[in-house]
């Protein structure tokens, strides 16, 4: 069969005439439903936006209404987003999208006077052109830039608005030029006037007079108050900004109520520390020191004006044994190892010693540790109790001689069954080897008495009177020793609670048979 007789073969030309026609159709269609522009929809421009709008849908743009669009996406759709891009420039923005068909230009000026709207009708459709304009006439400027410096300014707006410290801009003649909320806010509540109209109130009288700084500087004001209240503090910053001045101040009236608590508590230690009979001296962490009270001027005899030069720790012990103040050590290797030794047991709070000085006074000498490192070292004058505790102790020895001289045996017993004193013939009968009269209680006593004495009760008679402190009367008894002998016991109560206990040996005046042998 011929193919010019197959009704299914079709010349090369027919099938390019089909498919002209189809293309034809889908270009129709395509511009019936607004998918593709009209003719002399956009040409190709720079720094400006192209907008083709019709039936409230954006039908083209350019690559820089593409970038707008972009940047302000959200949910709204993107005829709205150009409508909000509108309203914000232009005092008419609903008519520039609402221009009857024509080839008539329509242009109108934004609100800054930056930006020029130009709207041409094409067929059902409206050519939006917007760019940048100055004095007047198109600028090549781009209009991108425009529109970030403009949301940088909105952002610093904000910042500053809701920043909760006072900002504000001084020119040279110290008139406020500018300032944020916190300013207004401050200004109305310190003035009681609501006014915002300039000028405004001045709230730091004193920064209006001062000269212009030449580098940034920090300063403490306050901003008077009034009906009689404090001053408000504040913390400022001072910073040269072209022939203005910028100002940041920061609340600090709680700084400031601690300084003046902190201020008024050392005042109230320092008097403390002024009446104190103990010598006072702290050592800060580096070791110098920092506090000082009148007490230690007497006792170590330094000079005033050595303790206001802070002097280190190692200074003032130096200058101690210069004074003759402290015990002089053997050399000074070992001198500079006690000082060692003592700031060491200091920041520990284990230093306690006596220092016997050459003149015959004594002191106690204490080191105690304090927060963040420091060190505090506590002079005291025991002179006068040592004098008397030497004293004491003489009159006891003395006391001791003489008792020591009695035949009889003799203990004195205190309330709590402490042996308080004894004699040589008590520790001699019943063969105690020590020579301190202060050994011993109740309790060792009675059981070496039945040790060396026949078993009786008289041992527990005495424990029960000498742990009554009522109604006692005295009472004596004799015993049996173990080596025969006789003992005669007398049991006499003393004023306080205290028991006086004393033996004699009856019959062949206390010798044993052991000694009759001798």
């Amino acid at each position: 069969m011929d193919d010019a007789e197959d009704p299914f073969v079709t010349s090369f030309e027919d099938v390019l005439l089909y498919m002209a026609g189809a293309m034809i159709v889908i270009v129709a269609g395509l511009a019936a439903s607004g998918r593709i522009a009209p003719p002399r929809s956009l040409d190709i421009v720079d720094n400006q936006l192209v907008f083709l709008v019709s039936d409230a849908r954006i039908l083209d743009t350019n690559f820089d209404g593409q970038r707008l669009l972009a940047r302000t996406r959200g949910s709204r759709s993107e005829i709205d987003q150009l409508r909000l891009f509108l309203s914000q420039h232009f005092a008419e923005s609903d008519d520039l999208l609402s221009v009857s068909a024509g080839d008539a230009v329509t242009r109108c000026q934004s609100r800054d006077g930056l930006l020029q709207a130009e709207v041409q009708g094409i067929g059902d459709a409206v050519r939006l052109t917007i760019r940048m304009v100055e004095n007047g006439e198109p600028s090549s400027s781009d209009i991108h830039t425009l529109h970030a410096i403009e949301t940088e300014l909105e952002t610093l707006r904000a910042n500053t608005s809701a920043a909760p410290f006072l900002l504000w801009r001084q020119n040279q003649n110290g008139e406020v030029i500018w300032v944020n909320q916190a300013y207004l806010d401050t200004a109305k509540r310190l003035s009681g006037e609501a006014s915002e109209q300039w000028p405004l109130p001045v709230v730091f009288p004193s920064l209006c007079k001062m000269a212009q700084p030449v580098v940034s500087e920090s300063r403490r004001i306050s901003a008077p108050r009034t009906e009689d209240q404090p001053d408000a503090w504040y913390d400022c910053h001072i910073s040269p900004v072209g022939s203005d001045v910028l100002f940041t101040a920061i609340p600090a009236d709680e700084a400031v109520r601690a300084d003046s608590r902190r201020r008024e508590f050392t005042q109230t230690l320092t008097k403390t520390f002024a009446e104190l009979a103990i010598g006072l001296a702290i050592f800060d962490r580096s070791r110098r020191l920092v506090l000082f009270n009148p007490a230690l001027l007497d006792l170590t005899n330094l000079a005033t004006e050595f303790l206001t030069s802070r002097p280190t720790l190692v200074g003032f012990l130096d200058q101690l044994r210069e004074n003759r103040v402290m015990p002089e050590p053997r050399d000074y290797r070992s001198w500079r190892t006690a000082i060692a030794q003592l700031e060491a047991a200091a920041a520990d709070g284990t230093y306690s010693e006596t220092w016997s000085l050459p003149d015959g006074q004594t002191y106690h000498v204490t080191g105690r540790p304090h927060p963040d490192g420091a060190v505090a070292l506590l002079f005291e004058d025991i002179s006068a109790e040592m004098s008397l505790t030497r004293h004491f102790r003489s009159e006891l020895e003395q006391y001791q001689t003489v008792i020591d001289t009695f035949d009889d045996a003799v203990a004195m017993f205190s309330p709590a069954g402490e042996i308080t004193i004894s004699n040589a013939a008590y520790r001699q009968l019943w063969d105690i080897n020590t020579d301190d009269f202060m050994v011993g209680d109740l309790t060792e006593a009675i059981r070496r008495w039945h040790e060396l004495s026949a078993p009786t009760p008289i041992w527990g008679d005495f424990r029960d009177f000498a742990q009554n402190n009522v109604d006692r009367e005295e009472w004596s008894a004799t015993i049996s020793m173990r080596d025969g002998r006789l003992l005669s016991c007398r049991f006499t109560p003393q004023k306080g609670g205290a028991t006086l206990a004393s033996f004699r040996l009856i019959g062949r005046d206390a010798a044993s048979p052991l000694q009759e042998a001798i």
